[in-house]
């Protein structure tokens, strides 16, 4: 269908404009939704054409070369509108005049050709032939002047400041640097903005702004001020519209077998035709957003089960468009514009799902936990426990013994540290420390391990059967899609042979093959597209299992062809109407509150089992204490055997001098000798000599020792026994 323009861009003398305005006002042309432009020979004379024809001329925009205004023009404003006056006061229809772009280059160009002529005077007497005769004859008599070429060249290159700025030629040109934009508003010239060819559109005049700048704003839309347009408007207009008396649009809609929430086509071929569903809704609530009136027909078209079919009749323009459940894929839009799409997007696939309860419980407890992190718990428990052992050896009792004893020990304390139910008492810091870091580690473990395996078991949930497509076509099974839809093409880039295929229409169909599976004669599972496979789901309920999407689509517009403008406004339209509560209500009514939360149509994610990466950082920090505990535990051994040397050696030094018991022996024998010792007297024996030496080398022995002997019973003279 064409449609008729609404944009004119006028390019003629003044005079003649004057007289299309006013026709075109007449017929209803400068109303609302039309967009009139004039170029510089009209816009240089709006400012001295009649009122009666600025006023036919409401909304029109038009450019002309832009002039600062100076103190030249001022004063020469001043002298032109006198004479102007003086000359024209007695006609009452000529407005107030002020001189246009016309006067101003035609004062310049005077001005250089007198400046020229001044040159050429100076060099040489101007020739103009013959000079007698009469005045009639004279522009007949007229020779070319020798000095012609001269005058000429000193014109073409002449450059000065004149009314109209820098009077310069280019390619014998006066090349014009701005032009401004206005508007015409009643009987006013109203400048909307400026343009030049370095900086392009702007609202203001501003020589520092760099092209690129200008161009940002330009893409940004704030580049000119408000345009009132004709009919006295804000709103941009389109630039086209449908003819009055032109044909209503024909809408190719598809007939479906099954799936008609989308498309649903009664009667055909009568005048009782009947066309409903969920992306007819979808359309004239669309077309109601329209700022202006669409008419249309609906005419239903069998595309044998092919969609492309339908697209390429809307390409050949026997169809105006198309309205259905049509995917926007790339092959397609070669061919046709599409809309933004108002559907979920992607192809899925559709699986027998299984319940919980069908499967073994016997070792659940060590599903809420993934390999990996069981692996690392067991390393961490046994390194654990050997640092801790290795520790508590030296300064510990408990892990002392035999070799068997301490093996004992070292695996019962390793493996109890996993439940901190171990009854062990340290002595040492380092071991402490160690302790307290892994018991965080394995009360967070616990906890998530506690709350996964309480959802497990209280939560049921349904499990499908096939999670990849790779799992089928390893196995060979056979798989399904909707009979004339493009997902078969997809299977193919999936690598599955045709005679792995299979092409349904109904949904019935959909679920007996399921059901009866790739070994009997069904298939393991259907590949369709997401809005097909929810409304299986909303009547089949939670006995099938939605997986992935497994590819990605745009998913459903609607075609028109190519360069239509009704795409730009039709997905304006539907953007508004998805993001408002009219987009949902439709879906309500089609598909009901569950399309919304469509729970059991997809793989349950709400239970996942914990990996290491989940405590990945805990492993890290305990990982980094266990190693400092062990250098440091290291360390201070080392330093203990270091001293225990230095001892050793220094001890090896005073071997010559007599060891304190020695000395006590000695002294105490000289006691025993004495005749004036008494049963239970105690003496004082000094020391002196060698002794002191030895106080010298040897701090804690004293250089006093006192002796008591005491006789005991039936002990024989001049036995003895020393306390002390």
């Amino acid at each position: 269908m064409t449609m008729q323009t609404r944009v004119f861009i006028i390019h003629m003398l003044p005079a003649d404009a004057a007289r299309l305005f006013a026709r075109a006002s007449a017929i209803g042309m400068l109303t609302e939704g039309y967009v009139w432009m004039v170029t510089d020979d009209i816009g240089i004379a709006l400012d001295v054409l009649p009122q009666h024809t600025t006023e036919t001329m409401l909304g029109v925009v038009g450019f002309r070369p832009y002039v600062a205004k100076s103190t030249r023009i001022t004063g020469f404003m001043d002298r032109f509108f006198t004479r102007y006056r003086a000359k024209y006061h007695q006609d009452p229809d000529v407005r107030v005049a002020k001189p246009t772009m016309f006067q101003y280059w035609a004062y310049d160009v005077v001005w250089a050709i007198a400046s020229a002529t001044e040159k050429s005077k100076r060099s040489r007497s101007l020739n103009l032939g013959s000079t007698t005769g009469y005045m009639g004859k004279l522009v007949d008599d007229l020779q070319p002047s020798p000095a012609g070429p001269e005058l000429l060249a000193s014109i073409i290159g002449g450059e000065f400041y004149g009314l109209a700025g820098r009077f310069r030629f280019v390619d014998r040109h006066l090349p014009v640097p701005q032009y401004e934009i206005v508007n015409v508003i009643e009987d006013k010239i109203r400048r909307i903005g400026f343009w030049s060819p370095g900086y392009g559109l702007s609202a203001f005049l501003n020589s520092s702004t760099r092209p690129g700048q200008a161009r940002r704003r330009a893409k940004a839309g704030q580049v000119l001020r408000a345009v009132i347009w004709p009919g006295d408007s804000i709103t941009v207009p389109r630039g086209w519209d449908f003819p009055a008396n032109g044909k209503i649009l024909q809408i190719a809609v598809p007939v479906r077998r099954d799936f008609k929430v989308f498309v649903k086509v009664e009667n055909p071929n009568s005048s009782m035709q009947s066309v409903t569903g969920y992306c007819i809704d979808v359309f004239e609530a669309a077309v109601k957003k329209l700022p202006y009136a669409l008419p249309f027909k609906y005419m239903p078209y069998d595309c044998a089960n092919s969609y492309d079919k339908l697209v390429s009749q809307v390409y050949f323009k026997t169809y105006d468009g198309a309205v259905g459940d049509v995917t926007i894929i790339a092959n397609r839009t070669r061919y046709v514009d599409f809309t933004v799409p108002y559907t979920e997007s992607g192809v899925s696939m559709l699986v027998l799902a299984r319940k919980d309860e069908d499967e073994p419980t016997m070792w659940i407890f060590l599903k809420p936990l993934t390999t990996d992190l069981w692996i690392a718990m067991v390393v961490f428990i046994v390194f654990t426990g050997l640092v801790v052992c290795t520790i508590e050896k030296p300064v510990n009792d408990q892990v002392q013994g035999s070799k068997w004893k301490q093996l004992n020990t070292y695996f019962y304390f390793a493996f109890s540290t996993g439940t901190s139910t171990h009854d062990q008492k340290f002595k040492s810091l380092q071991s402490k420390v160690i302790m307290v870091s892994w018991c965080f580690v394995l009360l967070v473990i616990v906890q998530s391990y506690t709350a996964s395996l309480s959802s497990m078991l209280t939560a049921k949930r349904l499990q499908p059967l096939v999670t990849d497509p790779m799992q089928l076509l390893h196995k060979g099974d056979y798989v399904g899609y909707q009979n004339g839809s493009f997902v078969r093409s997809m299977l193919r880039r999936l690598h599955f042979k045709d005679r792995q295929m299979m092409s349904f229409s109904t949904r019935e169909e959909y679920a007996d093959a399921l059901r009866k599976g790739s070994k009997e004669g069904g298939v393991s599972a259907i590949f369709d597209e997401t809005p097909y496979i929810n409304s299986f789901l909303l009547l089949y309920g939670k006995d099938f299992q939605k997986v992935g999407p497994i590819d990605r689509t745009v998913g459903f517009g609607f075609a028109f062809p190519k360069g239509s403008p009704l795409v730009e406004d039709l997905s304006k339209a539907m953007l508004n109407l998805i993001e408002g509560s009219e987009g949902s209500d439709i879906e309500r009514k089609w598909f009901g509150d569950r399309i919304l939360s469509l729970d059991y149509g997809s793989p349950d994610t709400s239970f996942s089992r914990l990996s290491s990466r989940s405590f990945k950082g805990l492993f890290i920090i305990n990982g980094c204490i266990l190693g400092l505990m062990f250098l440091i535990n290291c360390s201070r051994y080392a330093y203990a055997k270091f001293t225990a040397k230095r001892k050793a050696a220094a001890a090896s030094d005073g071997e010559a001098q007599p060891s304190t018991n020695a000395l006590s022996r000695r002294w105490k024998n000289l006691v025993l000798a004495s005749p004036s010792f008494k049963v239970g007297e105690t003496r004082t024996l000094p020391f002196s000599g060698s002794v002191k030496d030895r106080e010298a080398n040897d701090p804690p022995f004293k250089s006093s020792m006192k002796v008591q002997l005491r006789r005991r019973g039936n002990a024989p003279p001049g036995s003895c026994q020393d306390g002390g």
